[in-house]
């Protein structure tokens, strides 16, 4: 598969990955929804560094930012330091067994959210960090198919 495949099936996934982020859940269930721009980010970032990097984590990032009617930047810096992070240990986690792939997920969904508190408790905003735990399981069993999507696109360019 060439770049332009790439390009194509990230962007099917992001299109994909924003109807599950628009789709409405009940007011009890959405402290538990998956932010799915954050974990195809993750995806992509973790096999293809080199081509969705921290510019990627940025406009996911903004995006983000639209979709939660956020100030611009708020979901910008989480995103961008998650980046930063899986950028970082690249080299390692791509050699990573799957179970510890969900685990290293798992991780950055609890570093996400905690990052996201610390911001709200900075501009005074209610914090939700009773279903921080259970949000970052859930996060992790939804992110096994965009791994194997990903991971099946990231051996076909081997």
């Amino acid at each position: 598969m060439n770049n332009k495949g790439t390009f194509q099936s990230a962007f099917i996934m992001l299109f994909g990955a924003l109807i599950l982020q628009l789709f409405p859940v009940a007011s009890d269930w959405g402290l538990f929804k998956p932010n799915f721009l954050l974990l195809m980010m993750v995806a992509w970032i973790l096999y293809f560094p080199e081509k969705y990097g921290i510019e990627f984590a940025i406009l996911m990032g903004i995006i983000a930012d639209f979709i939660f009617s956020t100030p611009l930047g708020y979901h910008v810096l989480t995103f961008s330091i998650c980046g930063l992070i899986l950028i970082f240990f690249h080299r390692i986690v791509v050699y990573l067994q799957f179970i510890h792939r969900i685990i290293l997920v798992f991780m950055m969904i609890m570093l996400f959210e905690f990052m996201q508190a610390a911001i709200d408790a900075t501009l005074d905003n209610p914090l939700y960090l009773e279903g921080i735990f259970s949000l970052a399981i859930i996060s992790a069993l939804c992110w096994i198919p965009m791994d194997k999507f990903v991971a099946r696109i990231y051996l076909q360019q081997k």
